[in-house]
């Protein structure tokens, strides 16, 4: 054999041990790309998750905190309709004699109309329908949700104008008599 022909079969067979043990098949880079999706779906969701619970939990801290007021002017509207002599409920906020607290002021707007502020709501009294109505403010996360109670009925209903979007006020946050 010629020197030739034993050179270009030297470099033949260096090229094929080379090239076959740094090939990656379509297969094994699809199932890398797949396992590193996985992660970064599974580890950002996770963190998002967390988050979401972070904020739900503080949404339902901010809520419980009002409910003693809340109890405060029920217990006031109850009081008034046992010392009634009609045996009705108040026709007006300021008939309850809610006095400013720690927790909470009373202020009135223009229009002359009480209601009872604290630093997420906004609790005023619907004389048509005997309720009281505790409005959400910016501080609370989200404006706008409404959390009613009914005298008569003695029962409680959210009104959340958009529900999809966090914070709200869930139903089992509610309390149960």
């Amino acid at each position: 054999m010629s020197e030739t022909q034993k050179n270009t079969t030297k470099k033949t067979n260096e090229q094929s041990v080379v090239e076959s043990k740094h090939k990656v098949s379509l297969v094994e880079l699809i199932m890398i790309l797949l396992l590193v999706g996985l992660i970064f779906v599974f580890t950002f969701g996770m963190k998002q998750l967390k988050m979401d619970k972070r904020a739900e939990a503080l949404a339902q801290q901010k809520f419980e905190a009002i409910l003693p007021v809340l109890q405060t002017a029920i217990d006031a509207a109850e009081e008034f309709k046992r010392t009634d002599d009609f045996g009705d409920y108040p026709f007006d906020f300021g008939q309850l004699n809610l006095t400013d607290t720690a927790q909470y002021k009373v202020i009135s707007n223009d229009a002359g109309e009480l209601y009872v502020e604290t630093d997420d709501f906004l609790i005023a009294y619907d004389a048509d329908n005997y309720g009281f109505i505790t409005t959400t403010k910016d501080e609370f996360g989200k404006a706008g949700i409404k959390v009613i109670y009914m005298l008569n009925d003695k029962s409680y209903s959210v009104e959340d104008p958009a529900e999809d979007r966090k914070p709200t006020i869930r139903d089992e946050w509610l309390p149960q008599d």
